[in-house]
């Protein structure tokens, strides 16, 4: 009984980080659309209008996710879904590392100075992908125990 109140607690905890991440990250974001879409147009990846929609886009779908991931609801995907972007958001901070851009990622609003700081983003990033999949992986099993239970 303990070590499942301890798992419990754990997976409330990474919930509540993962959570916590991406509102601090979109918020800042929400706030100035503008400089978000100059830091998306440094990755070099997409342009035009393109860049504008995904400035206006992402900090609300980033903000949406992270309070899913707190909704027993849609929990599952919310956690898929920020595992989806993560995975983009490696993908992206590796192309631009292995292309030699000296810029801000852009992750928590805008930034004064670029970072080339990439391995640790891509730590960071792959870090919040375990714990996202981990609170998917929880999920799924409760679900599955209590509807065995269930029939």
């Amino acid at each position: 009984m303990k070590h499942t109140f301890l798992i419990a607690l754990l997976t409330l905890i990474v919930r509540l980080v993962v959570a916590g991440v991406f509102a601090f990250a979109a918020l800042p974001k929400i706030k100035d659309p503008v400089a978000f879409a100059a830091s998306i147009h440094d990755y070099q990846f997409i342009d035009g209008a393109l860049v504008s929609w995904t400035a206006v886009i992402l900090p609300w779908l980033e903000l949406t996710i992270a309070v899913g991931i707190l909704i027993p609801t849609i929990r599952r995907a919310s956690a898929a879904c920020i595992g989806l972007l993560l995975i983009a958001f490696i993908s992206l901070h590796a192309s631009a590392w292995q292309r030699g851009l000296d810029i801000s990622c852009g992750c928590f609003g805008t930034a004064t100075q670029p970072t080339t700081d990439y391995p640790l983003l891509i730590l960071r990033n792959l870090a919040l992908l375990v714990a996202a999949a981990w609170v998917l992986w929880r999920d799924c099993t409760v679900k599955s125990r209590t509807s065995t239970i269930a029939h």
